[in-house]
């Protein structure tokens, strides 16, 4: 159960944290353990709503294995930029503080940790609850205006018609994906007023349109561990393996998601193409070789239930017709030549061009305030005093798997512990 406490009796101003996401619930946490006392402002009507879809609403909540190995899964900007805060408040620092209370939870095969009931509001309602039992006081409902500031640091926020005395500021307000969540992106423009430079905005871990169009009824199909490339002028930007969806815009599931940051940005400047290779763990003469001897073995067998074995059934047919090999050709008729158009094409399909890629549509915002200007090992701004920035609002945008949510936990811890103990100086 979500709990919204009554106005804090005080008369010393609270560290305000904005957004009640991640990075900002995990953020009030750590500030309220330390002693502060805390007031969280959400915009929204219940705190963590894209936690709860996060993962298909089974919230991947982090990536399991060494830290070392989930810091190094970011850019090495990201990385380097994240490496205090990661040491500092870890996965199994997250995971003990979930079993500790209640929560259990399990890691796959390929490293994503969820809990055992499947349900992100599990995840949700702990964290809040740890929250408001430390102190903290949860306002929710309550849209920030304006971050409010003076030559000699932060002041507090405008929220409505009132006026919401600090000079401990947290700000942990997402990015601008998922817009119907309340990520609109209002922290970058706050964080615009008080000096800060701000990275192109771009979508990341977002299906990729393709064009032209992918035919309607391959709608729903996967891939299984397959490769996807990315080529610009010929030349090689990129690839992920994984399973690949084909959707009513054109690719989604992992490995095209794990792209789109990269395919968003090539593609600003120059016409990107998308490659697929559905057995990236084969080589071509391996796969020439195993095509050959299928059909002498069974000369009378159509090519396309040939590769029905190899392939989802429903692209098939299409795939063979795209490069001018009928479907029903039997294997004694094949030429040499047709038989290596098809292994060509199982090693290299030309999707098509990367087409729109819709930010609104992505897991995580890719951009935001630039790393240059946070301190990493406190999350204060280097540009003005008493505010501090945590997770997505940052330039950080890691793999899909759970990692931009460690990301977002473990910088609003970092945070929340920087902002309690300027706090305490300041008022002590």
């Amino acid at each position: 159960m979500m709990s919204i406490l009554l106005p804090m009796a005080t008369h010393v101003s609270p560290v305000l944290v904005l957004g009640a996401g991640g990075a900002g619930v995990i953020a009030a946490w750590k500030a309220a353990m330390c002693g502060a006392p805390v007031v969280v402002l959400e915009r929204n009507r219940k705190a963590g709503v894209k936690l709860l879809i996060s993962g298909g609403g089974k919230c991947n909540v982090t990536h399991a294995g060494p830290m070392e190995e989930v810091r190094t899964a970011f850019t090495t900007r990201e990385s380097r930029f994240l490496k205090p805060a990661f040491y500092r408040f870890t996965n199994t620092d997250l995971l003990r503080l979930l079993e500790d209370h209640g929560v259990d939870v399990y890691a796959r095969d390929n490293g994503r940790v969820f809990p055992k009931s499947g349900r992100a509001g599990d995840i949700v309602g702990l964290l809040v609850d740890l929250m408001v039992n430390a102190g903290a006081e949860l306002r929710l409902d309550t849209r920030v205006s304006e971050l409010l500031h003076d030559d000699k640091g932060i002041v507090g926020v405008k929220a409505g018609d009132a006026v919401i005395h600090s000079s401990h500021v947290i700000l942990a307000t997402g990015g601008v994906s998922y817009r119907r969540t309340g990520t609109t992106g209002d922290g970058y423009a706050w964080a615009k007023t008080t000096g800060h430079a701000i990275v192109p905005l771009r979508p990341a871990l977002a299906p990729i349109g393709v064009i032209p169009a992918l035919p309607a009824s391959w709608r729903g199909i996967a891939v299984r561990s397959g490769r996807l490339s990315l080529y610009a002028s010929g030349r090689k930007v990129s690839h992920a393996d994984g399973d690949i969806l084909f959707t009513h815009e054109g690719l989604s599931g992992p490995a095209a998601l794990e792209l789109s940051r990269v395919a968003a940005e090539a593609a600003e400047n120059k016409e990107v193409d998308l490659v697929l290779d559905f057995f990236p763990q084969r080589d071509l003469s391996d796969l020439d070789h195993d095509l050959q001897q299928r059909l002498t073995g069974q000369r009378g067998k159509m090519i396309e239930t040939h590769l029905y074995e190899w392939l989802p059934n429903r692209i098939v047919g299409d795939l063979l017709r795209r490069i001018d090999v009928n479907p029903e050709t039997r294997g004694y008729t094949l030429t040499s030549a047709q038989r290596r158009s098809v292994v060509l094409l199982l090693k290299g399909w030309k999707v098509g061009r990367v087409g729109t890629i819709d930010i609104d549509r992505g897991e995580v915002t890719a951009g935001g305030i630039s790393l240059d200007e946070v301190d990493p090992q406190t999350m204060r701004s280097r540009k003005i005093g008493g505010l501090y920035l945590a997770g997505e609002v940052l330039d950080i945008a890691g793999p899909v798997g759970g990692y931009n949510l460690q990301a977002a936990f473990s910088t609003g811890a970092v945070a929340g512990e920087s902002a309690a103990s300027d706090w305490k100086v300041l008022h002590n």
